[in-house]
């Protein structure tokens, strides 16, 4: 009994932590889309008001290029924990099926 209690708190673990992994990668889209929101704001901003010298807006395009670059990163980084993810919660919830059968 002790060592199916230990082997399901193990599993409890797995799955909180799979839930965390989950939780990290939501929160990295929420950033992401909060970015967007601002990068669209700055465009639609730049777009009203009147045309300046084309030095200007070549530096508004180079931060815009960063800005975008940078949020690529973001969400390879999120990519990476959403395929991921899939396979450790099955590995977990069919880990904790397999001992919880064990005392059938």
């Amino acid at each position: 009994m002790p060592n199916e209690s230990s082997e399901i708190a193990s599993e409890i673990t797995s799955l909180r932590e799979a839930i965390e992994r989950l939780e990290q990668g939501l929160q990295l889209m929420l950033e992401t889309q909060a970015a967007h929101s601002e990068i669209l704001r700055e465009i639609l901003h730049a777009a009203a008001m009147p045309a300046e010298p084309e030095q200007e807006l070549a530096g508004v395009i180079a931060g815009l290029i960063a800005s975008i670059n940078g949020q690529h990163a973001e969400l390879t980084a999120i990519g990476v924990v959403m395929r991921r993810l899939p396979a450790d919660i099955g590995s977990a919830v069919a880990a904790a099926v397999r001992d919880g059968l064990k005392g059938v």
